[in-house]
């Protein structure tokens, strides 16, 4: 019977092998960020298309920047916890 390899591969292990500090740090840092451009205030536009345009456009990235403001942090924080987690089983592990 072949024996699996259970250690992560890929891009997974590329977030778990980042210390859960930098994960919280960019969790505080892209939360401020959003907040900052979903906090702005859009000026209305006048009758030209142009300005209209311009509106709609700054319209939907500030509704990105609401939603994501709370969606990206939360994933980082989660990054970091299972960061946390596996450090814990690998210094359990080394110091057996």
């Amino acid at each position: 019977m072949a024996e699996t390899d259970s250690t992560p591969k890929g891009f997974r292990n590329f977030i778990l092998a980042v210390p859960y500090q930098w994960h919280l740090a960019l969790a505080v840092a892209v939360y401020l960020i959003l907040h900052a451009l979903a906090a702005r205030e859009i000026p209305l536009p006048d009758q030209s298309p142009e300005s209209t345009a311009l509106y709609a456009h700054r319209l939907v990235w500030k509704t990105a920047a609401s939603l994501f403001q709370y969606i990206l942090p939360a994933a980082f924080s989660l990054a970091g916890i299972f960061s946390f987690r596996r450090g814990r089983e690998y210094d359990r592990r080394i110091n057996k």
